[in-house]
């Protein structure tokens, strides 16, 4: 397909998806014509309910660094405190349930939209970046055309028919899964799981489920909880609460269908309360007597396909192509993904070097590697919920591996790079090989090892290998370098693997990553965790913020590796 001077891009779908591309196509190639097509109109509801309020570090970084809205983020929307976890017997006082998560903010910052404002904000943006919004446009058709020639797009304006051709046409619809359809690409996950949520007016917060003369426990955090996707956590089950900017709060429940009756809490909210009065007693008592804002439901959300990409000149972005599972919120990060991956394929188009196996490569790193990889947190997952020791391990080692593989991949453009992501895809079947026994044995264990609540509260902001993680983020290892970190990740993983299950079967290592998990903090971690919580009190946090700021900006960013220093291995023992 040849470029001209008249080069079109339509994308089908003014969301998030949608509105995102289109900015960046236009940050990148100014020069062409980009057209989006959208059926509703401004002004848009700003407390509109739409699912995927929550950021972590891919899609924050692709909103916040890759489009250049970063201020806009800080100024329109809420930081998120990252994710935090409720375990334990929700029939008891929901202060004894063990608690893991941050009392700070990350040094990476990620962060929770309230959609409605977002896509307002974004269609005014991509209108002052020079893009076609056409609004209240209804789709008819979209033909894909073999051997280089234009597609066609033809849609209903003021009841008129009128048609664009187009050099690329994007699915951006979300799970009308236009294209998909159309081209029979529908493909089933081995995930089963279904979900409801709503949305409550005003500030509905886990610091409510706890008598205010409980001091000791709401002191524990320097930070709001407020501002955290607060999981509730059950066999089988999680319940969200999650903020939003226009000052209502989004809850949802979600549940493995093997394991929880849809039908049985889905017909309505009275349902879902019934249910949360079974499952999260303290939180429906809290819910009480109050109204939903709206209600919406789910089942089966999780979806695969066959193709992504064509070099026939069409793409499926976001939820237009698949969806694994909302509890890591990694909806945003397959925006940023399928973004990019089209933006690659535009690029490469518009100058000529657009070839199948280009678009092979990345349809195949997705969807033979990447999802599936995904998919394997969750399969049986849900299985781990309602044992303590083994979610919370089982959260440990998620994250870490989405941090040192996927996630610093994408902040450190590999992704945007047809060879370094060739080096990097060669090495990620062999981290998801790791990954894959990994989930397997938290399965074989949650299901043969009793649930125990050994810890009340673990700080993930006062936690070496948390934190030497999370600013390992802002590393950035040179090209000659670049197997030789992936290697070196391969080996920290190995070892927190062996770690893990040494631990998880009572047996003696080294180190215990995250020792409170297991019962076996030791006096000297007990003294540090208490010394670090007197610093971090110092101006209610702003001494351990700047001593933190500081040494990322001098030490870690843009750096091959982090070097945790002695005073810094005090501050965050593990």
């Amino acid at each position: 397909m040849n470029a001209t001077s008249n080069y079109q891009v339509v994308i089908c779908g003014g969301g998030l998806a949608g509105l995102t591309l289109a900015l960046q196509l236009r940050k990148g190639h100014p020069e062409i014509n980009i057209t989006v097509i959208e059926k509703t109109v401004r002004p848009l509801d700003e407390a509109a309910h739409k699912v995927g309020e929550s950021t972590v570090e891919i899609g924050a970084h692709y909103l916040s660094s890759v489009l250049g809205l970063k201020k806009y983020l800080e100024e329109k929307q809420l930081p998120k405190l990252g994710l935090r976890y409720f375990y334990g017997d929700t029939t008891k006082p929901f202060e004894t349930r063990p608690e893991l998560g941050p009392s700070m903010f990350s040094p990476v910052p990620t962060y929770q939209l309230d959609r409605g404002i977002l896509e307002n904000d974004l269609r005014e943006m991509v209108v002052n970046a020079g893009v076609e919004l056409l609004e209240g446009v209804s789709l008819k058709d979209i033909s894909i055309e073999d051997g280089g020639e234009l597609n066609t797009v033809t849609y209903v304006q003021n009841e008129e028919e009128k048609s664009i051709r187009a050099n690329w046409v994007v699915d951006a619809m979300g799970r009308r899964r236009y294209l998909q359809t159309k081209l029979g690409l529908k493909k089933e996950s081995p995930h089963s799981a279904s979900s409801v949520w709503f949305r409550m007016e005003g500030k509905v917060t886990v610091d409510d489920l706890v008598s205010k003369s409980n001091t000791n426990w709401h002191d524990r955090n320097i930070e709001d909880r407020f501002y955290s996707t607060n999981h509730l956590m059950g066999l089988g089950y999680w319940v969200w609460l999650i903020p939003l900017s226009s000052g209502n709060t989004s809850i949802g429940i979600v549940t493995q269908n093997d394991l929880h009756d849809f039908a049985a809490y889905s017909r309505n909210y009275e349902t879902s309360f019934e249910w949360l009065e079974n499952h999260e007693p303290h939180l429906a008592n809290h819910l009480k007597g109050k109204e939903p804002l709206d209600f919406r439901k789910i089942k089966n959300y999780s979806y695969g396909s066959e193709q992504l990409f064509s070099e026939n000149g069409w793409s499926c972005v976001g939820e237009a192509g698949i969806f694994s599972d909302p509890f890591y919120s990694p909806g945003s990060d397959m925006i940023a993904i399928t973004n990019t991956f089209t933006s690659n394929l535009i690029r490469e188009d518009i100058n000529g070097k657009l070839s199948s196996e280009k678009v092979d490569q990345l349809n195949d790193f997705i969807l033979e590697n990447m999802f599936p990889d995904q998919l394997n947190y969750y399969v049986e997952g849900y299985h781990t919920f309602g044992n303590t020791q083994i979610a919370a391990s089982k959260f440990l080692w998620d994250t870490l591996y989405y941090w040192r593989i996927y996630a610093h991949a994408f902040i450190t453009g590999v992704y945007a790079d047809f060879e370094k992501l060739k080096t990097f895809e060669k090495h990620v079947k062999q981290f998801a090989e790791l990954n894959r026994g990994m989930q397997k044995r938290f399965k074989e264990l949650a299901d043969s090892t009793p649930s125990q609540d050994h810890f009340e509260h673990i700080d993930l902001a006062r936690k070496e290998m948390f934190i030497e993680s999370a600013i390992s983020l802002l590393t950035k290892p040179s090209d000659a370098n670049y197997e030789t970190h992936l290697q070196k990740q391969f080996q920290f993983l190995s070892e927190l693997q062996k770690s893990l299950e040494a631990e998880l079967k009572n047996s003696k290592t080294e180190r215990t990553p995250f020792a409170d998990f297991f019962g076996q903090l030791s006096g000297k971690a007990k003294l540090q965790n208490r010394y670090n919580r007197l610093v971090s009190r110092i101006g209610n946090g702003t001494f351990l913020y700047a001593v933190r700021d500081v040494y990322v900006d001098a030490i870690v960013r843009g750096k091959q590796r982090v070097h945790l220093s002695g005073m810094l291995r005090f501050l965050f023992p593990d």
